[in-house]
């Protein structure tokens, strides 16, 4: 039996997509329905029981939400009492071992009561009432002679000092320019720390929420935005007339690309040989002394290496030369196919269009999960710790053995511990830990990240399909003048209507193994520093393992689909009999997906590196926009934008050079260019083919 079984029959009524089909995998359509349902009562469920807010607004040393909790609605930054405290990275887990208050407006000058405590200063009480912060508006409203100012900063009622400071994401923080005009300050208030440790403390809690740099990127990209749109909307001009020129210039691309390669190893070869002929004739005196500089010297000068390399060189130049001279045929069919994809997207110009439609659903469903999951991490109970706890605080009562880090009540706190004068605790406190979310949330955000798998899957399938059955149907048009105006519109239709099913069937296969390898990725992560190097060798071949299966899942899906567009098939036939055309073409089908995706990723590189050049010379070059890092952030999105654009309309191209490799294979098979079976292939390719079409009498 032949591999990939008997070649395709002839049949009389088959034109290209048939009409003729039935609704496939239904079972399926359905499950991905329920599957839609239960999707939307857990987002019904997130956005009852949650509250995303709470997890941006800062909470106080007293467990209340700033600009939430009813005491501080009016009050939504966070200050912080001693941010010397903050210098030590235990910050990031524990929090900052200082009161904290939440308060209006973060103070826009530097301050201190040091030199009213020591005398330097006769007391000024306006100054202090406009510019002290304490715990409570009524402390500080009392405080009216130095005394009541000592005891209260003794206490710890009261900040001792403070500099300018911003909101960095509801956090009262100095920026690099308030610490370095506080310099002076330090100085003759006399605070005991050098302005190295503020900006630690300032690093690491700008390292909990939102730093400096990446309100400084943000900024970068509000004052270029214009020129982002600009950049991105030539990237689709250029994408574009890329894609129409590939008709003209894909084989001298294709064969330049092959002669540099070929070039490279020849010279590589070449250079090896002579430097081992000098090598053997001449032995260089050891170097020494120059670190890694001087060890890789001693390596180039190991002639042996130098023979190894010049005959691995050759090898490789050997086979490489052997299989483009075998292959050259192919290689040439593979060309024209990518020039049929050209003339079949310029001849349906709205197939490089279509791509808006699945792109904006994709948007929408990547908001729809990260409104899902925020609402979920919002979920559960809130839970206190105690910090601070030292001989100046005593509990009562419940909490007479309370420790820090213990769990807590905020307000159990405030009534059962008090300090010496039996005043409420303000060293010490209960402050909130963290979001004690349930198991069912748990489970709840895994089957939210299903879905969102699955969801853009299934719309990357949709869109597969739609193509593929466009590209088809200027395929199998014998006259390509007299394709339909709305092919997309027809494409769209007969796939919405029977073929939903086998689109939900194959975007579960591949959802599942893409589940799966996120979990792995996850679950590395989390054992990172505990694995020893077996657990390191097991997680790398389960990662290789499910990788490879992924692509072979979205090679099988990609031609599944084309074939049911095709013939309209379930899944499984559609993935066997491409599978089985394909197998019985392996060789042709090795070198098209080879010079596709090379000629593919050298047009990506091309089109985002034309338009970031482009961009820097005529606009960021001299940085008349006082960027804050030269326009490197805006280039980035220009970069990143522009090869997404790009890798867009190759999608569409990718879609379109399969579809009619498999109409191609089909054509070869089922025709023999009799009046009654002609073949449809261009002629470029019964050319090439040493076919032809023989004319009716």
């Amino acid at each position: 039996k032949p591999i990939g079984g008997a070649p395709l029959k002839y049949e009389s009524e088959f034109k290209g997509p048939r009409k003729r089909r039935s609704c496939t995998d239904i079972i399926f359509l359905l499950i991905f329905l329920v599957f839609l349902v239960a999707w939307a009562a857990v987002a019904f469920y997130a956005f009852k029981n949650g509250k995303p807010s709470t997890l941006f607004n800062p909470v106080d040393s007293q467990g209340r939400r700033c600009g939430q909790d009813s005491e501080v609605i009016d009050k939504k930054y966070l200050f912080f009492f001693d941010l010397s405290k903050c210098a030590t990275p235990k910050v990031l887990l524990n929090g900052c071992d200082t009161p904290q208050i939440c308060v209006e407006e973060c103070p826009p000058l530097s301050w201190s009561s040091k030199p009213y405590i020591d005398g330097a200063k006769p007391f000024n009480l306006q100054d202090v009432q406009n510019n002290l912060i304490c715990i409570d508006d009524s402390i500080k409203n009392n405080i009216n002679t130095v005394a009541k100012l000592k005891t209260s900063v003794a206490d710890g009622h009261c900040a001792d000092w403070y500099i300018s400071s911003k909101p960095v994401n509801y956090h009262c923080l100095p920026s690099h320019e308030d610490l370095s005009g506080s310099y002076q300050f330090l100085v003759d208030t006399g605070l005991p720390f050098a302005l190295e440790t503020l900006s630690n403390s300032t690093e690491h809690i700008t390292a909990i929420s939102i730093d400096e740099f990446a309100s400084q990127v943000l900024d970068d990209l509000l004052k270029t935005w214009k020129h982002i749109v600009i950049a991105l909307f030539i990237a689709i001009i250029v994408s574009f007339v890329y894609i129409v020129l590939l008709r003209w210039i894909a084989g001298i691309m294709t064969w330049l690309s092959l002669l540099a390669i070929l070039a490279l190893m020849l010279t590589g070869a070449v250079l090896s040989v002579k430097r081992y002929i000098y090598l053997r004739d001449n032995v260089p005196p050891p170097v020494t002394g120059k670190m890694i500089k001087g060890q890789l010297e001693n390596l180039a000068n190991i002639k042996e290496l130098w023979l190894t390399l010049t005959i691995i060189l050759g090898i490789l130049l050997l086979i490489a030369l052997i299989v483009i001279i075998f292959l050259r045929k192919r290689i040439v069919v593979a060309i024209a196919l990518i020039k049929e994809g050209s003339k079949a997207i310029s001849s349906v110009i709205s197939t490089l269009f279509f791509p808006i439609i699945p792109w904006f659903l994709k948007c929408c469903i990547v908001i729809w999960v990260l409104f899902i999951a925020f609402h979920l991490f919002s979920i559960g109970t809130q839970v206190y710790k105690a910090y601070g706890l030292d001989g100046m605080c005593k509990c009562e009562d419940k909490y007479e053995n309370l420790k820090n880090g213990d769990v807590c009540d905020p307000k159990l706190f405030q009534n059962l511990c008090h300090n010496q004068s039996f005043a409420s605790c303000t060293t010490a406190g209960c402050r909130y830990y963290e979001m004690d979310t349930g198991s069912i949330v748990v489970y709840l955000h895994l089957f939210n990240a299903f879905g969102f798998f699955w969801g853009l899957w299934f719309v990357s399938g949709l869109s597969d399909m739609i193509l593929a059955g466009t590209f088809a149907k200027w395929y199998w048009t014998f006259d390509k003048r007299r394709v339909p105006f709305f092919a997309v519109t027809e494409s769209t239709a007969r796939t919405l209507r029977y073929h939903l099913g086998t689109i939900a069937l194959g975007s579960l296969i591949i959802s599942i193994c893409s589940f799966i390898r996120a979990i792995i990725e996850y679950t590395e992560k989390k054992v990172k520093g505990y694995e020893n190097t077996i657990m390191k060798a097991f997680f790398c071949c389960l990662k290789c393992f499910f990788w490879c299966l992924e692509k072979f899942l979205r090679f099988i899906n990609r031609n599944a689909y084309i074939m049911c567009a095709i013939h309209g098939k379930n899944f499984c036939m559609s993935a066997k009999d491409a599978f089985n055309l394909l197998m019985r073409n392996v060789l042709r089908v090795i070198v098209l997906d080879k010079v596709t995706d090379f000629l593919f990723f050298i047009g990506k590189l091309v089109i985002t590196g034309a338009v970031v050049a482009g961009t820097y010379f005529l606009v960021f070059q001299k940085n008349t926009l006082n960027l804050h890092y030269d326009g490197a952030f805006p280039l980035l999105a220009i970069a990143v934008g522009s090869y997404l654009i790009a890798a867009t309309f190759f999608g569409v191209y990718s879609v379109a050079v399969d579809t009619l490799f498999l109409c191609f294979l089909e054509d070869c098979e089922r025709n023999d260019g009799s009046v009654e079976r002609p073949y449809f292939m261009s002629r470029n390719l019964r050319q090439i083919l040493g076919k032809r079409n023989k004319k009716q009498k």
